[in-house]
């Protein structure tokens, strides 16, 4: 007994030591993680205010969002609001642009004037249907160079013209024929935009075919006028003479002044004669106008030696030619050449041309009459150095009634038809006439006739004879208004 308490004491002792280690061990530990906790909680308050105040600043930040937006939505209500009325007045604008367009299309559609838009390719763009007339355009040529359209128009310089127009800037304008009589005014001008730049060309063709007709028809009008009056002048001047004339001599025989009588009538009967020849060679050229105009002015053909007979109507007049001082040449390269022609009409022809030379080549000038075979074709040239013709009137030489010097005081006589019954007397009989002339120094007729034969029993005839006295007749009719007023 007394060896059993001791020891339950003693273990007694040592296990209340033990539980005040633990309850110390404890205690630490709680203090330890109370301490911990607190620091912790310290920490997540401080983490929590501060998330306070990110949230507050954040908030205050929406807030300023929320405002911004706000005015930016009043502001996108407004352009909204801009949009609608701009989105009305683009309705309103694309419509007029519209009704614009369907005016235009109907426009180019139903006007007379044919117009093409090219760009600045010069490519086909757009068309009106007018131009299709002349123009050989479909809608498949749209995109189409303009140099591989081909069309109806003489003398085509229709690409020249827009390259020019493209190059220059310029407008262009020129009047031109088609293949089928109608006359066009042709205006090529620069496609030019807002901003006052080429984008290319536009052709436009107007039909001007009437007023070329009214033009021709007052220009016609004018000429007949004209010419009738120059008629009347040269109708009424050979009889004034002849009266005139007449009067003298019969101021002479009532006064008896017969002692040189003879010479006194033949002199002025020869001025009545002459007179006479002038006023039957105006009625001669008006009855063959006549006749050429109702086609039935014949030619009586031959088959003559030309040469001979050109020769021997230059050489009759030589001697006349001769008391004018001028200087007379005939030239050939070729004796003989046997052709169907009417003999009187080449007279005519001949002397025309001879007595035009006479009349404007000063004394001391030359005249040369040459004949060129050609084995198809005789050519006929007679060249002086008389005073020449105007350049711009070369083209209207043997026009109707056209005169070079057109004045009243003019130092020659004339109707203004003799050149253009020549050169229709030189056409029927197939051939041409053309003039080559430098104002002062002189003027050349060159004559190109066909060699051709006609069948005829009798097929040459005899040698020409120019002074036989019905062809000095000739000559005195066609040399008639080669003369002096003095």
């Amino acid at each position: 007994m007394k060896n059993i308490m001791p020891s339950i004491s003693s273990n007694y002792k040592n296990d209340n030591i033990n539980k005040i280690k633990y309850i110390n061990k404890y205690d630490l530990e709680k203090n330890n993680l109370e301490k911990k906790l607190n620091e912790r909680i310290s920490q997540l308050e401080e983490e929590l205010q501060y998330t306070k105040e990110c949230l507050q600043l954040s908030n205050e930040e929406h807030l300023v969002y929320n405002e911004e937006l706000l005015t930016a939505n009043e502001e996108f209500k407004a352009i909204n609001d801009e949009l609608l009325k701009i989105n009305t007045q683009y309705q309103y604008k694309n419509q007029e642009l519209a009704d614009l367009y369907n005016d235009m299309t109907n426009y180019l559609n139903s006007t007379d004037i044919g117009t093409i838009f090219l760009d600045e390719n010069l490519c086909v763009r757009k068309f009106t249907p007018s131009i299709t007339k002349e123009i050989n355009l479909k809608v498949q040529d749209i995109g189409r160079p303009m140099h591989d359209i081909s069309n109806n128009l003489i003398n085509d310089d229709l690409n020249t013209a827009v390259i020019e127009v493209l190059n220059t800037r310029k407008l262009y304008e020129k009047e031109i024929e088609s293949k089928n009589g109608s006359w066009y005014l042709l205006k090529c001008a620069p496609y030019s935009t807002s901003e006052n730049l080429i984008k290319g060309v536009v052709i436009s063709l107007v039909d001007i075919t009437n007023k070329k007709l009214l033009d021709e028809t007052i220009v016609s009008e004018n000429l007949k006028t004209e010419f009738f009056s120059n008629l009347s002048h040269e109708l009424r001047t050979p009889l004034n003479i002849i009266i005139c004339t007449l009067q003298l001599l019969d101021t002479y025989i009532m006064n008896g002044e017969l002692k040189d009588k003879e010479r006194k009538f033949q002199k002025y009967s020869g001025i009545m004669k002459q007179n006479c020849y002038r006023q039957l060679r105006l009625v001669n050229n008006i009855i063959d106008i006549t006749k050429l105009d109702a086609g039935f002015f014949d030619l009586n053909l031959q088959n003559c030696n030309i040469v001979n007979i050109v020769e021997s109507v230059t050489m009759s007049v030589a001697e006349y030619i001769k008391t004018k001082s001028i200087k007379l040449v005939f030239d050939t390269d070729i004796e003989d050449c046997i052709m169907s022609c009417d003999p009187e009409k080449i007279e005519r022809v001949l002397l025309n041309l001879l007595s035009n030379s006479i009349k404007f080549t000063r004394p001391g000038g030359s005249m040369k009459v040459n004949m060129y075979d050609k084995g198809e074709n005789i050519i006929i040239s007679l060249k002086d150095t008389g005073i020449g013709i105007p350049k711009d009137k070369l083209n209207i030489i043997f026009d109707r009634f056209r005169q070079v010097d057109r004045s009243l005081t003019r130092n020659q006589e004339g109707s203004g038809i003799g050149l253009s019954i020549v050169k229709s007397l030189v056409e029927l009989h197939g051939g041409t006439i053309s003039v080559v002339s430098e104002y002062g120094r002189g003027t050349e007729f060159i004559i190109v006739l066909p060699v051709r034969v006609v069948s005829k029993e009798n097929e040459v005839c005899g040698v020409f004879e120019a002074q036989s006295q019905e062809r000095i007749e000739r000559i005195h009719i066609e040399f008639s208004d080669i003369y002096s007023l003095n």
